[in-house]
């Protein structure tokens, strides 16, 4: 409460910001964490449209992000190996 002027994103752009994470996350197309920090001045900007001198949050604060959102998980998404993608996704397509 105490730092809420000095905060990016107000709480309730926060929790709007987190929940939009997970949703991408549950269809499959988890947002990389250094996206995170263009997502939050696109809704700055969109909060202050006359305000131009808008800059981007700090380096760090994807990571404080995180941190003030336990229920966001930060997971390295990797390639599937093509064996197993031929193997797994024939079927699929072909039924």
């Amino acid at each position: 409460d105490e730092a809420k002027s000095q905060q990016y994103l107000t709480p309730a752009e926060e929790n709007a910001l987190a929940r939009y994470l997970m949703r991408m996350s549950d269809i499959g197309y988890p947002v990389p964490m250094k996206c995170i920090r263009s997502l939050a001045f696109v809704i700055v900007r969109r909060r202050s449209m006359t305000d131009i001198t808008t800059k981007l949050p700090g380096k760090n604060w994807p990571k404080a992000f995180e941190k003030r959102h336990p229920e966001l998980n930060l997971r390295k998404v990797k390639a599937i190996d093509w064996n197993r993608h031929d193997n797994n996704i024939y079927n699929k397509i072909t039924h």
